[in-house]
């Protein structure tokens, strides 16, 4: 039972990584492609990755806060780096 329990879960994870791909696609000129390519260069989940995206959009933290946070997520700035690379 807790082997079906993995692979649900597993499942979960894969049709939420393309949905979050999917909504930052439809938000900007960033492909599909791109994004499912920076997560795996930076070895990223969604989980991480919207931990991330919750940082950045934490109104109550000071920018310097922000990089101090940034800075002890693994690969999280080379992920932002990318990503605003392709946006702009």
């Amino acid at each position: 039972m807790n082997n079906q329990w993995q692979k649900k879960a597993k499942q979960a994870q894969k049709e939420t990584d393309a949905e979050l791909a999917n909504q930052i696609v439809e938000l900007s000129s960033v492909k599909q492609k791109e994004i499912d390519q920076l997560l795996a260069e930076n070895k990223m989940d969604t989980a991480e990755f919207n931990q991330l995206i919750k940082l950045i959009k934490d109104q109550t933290k000071s920018n310097n806060d922000k990089i101090k946070a940034l800075s002890n997520m693994q690969n999280g700035l080379e992920l932002l780096v990318g990503l605003v690379g392709k946006l702009i």
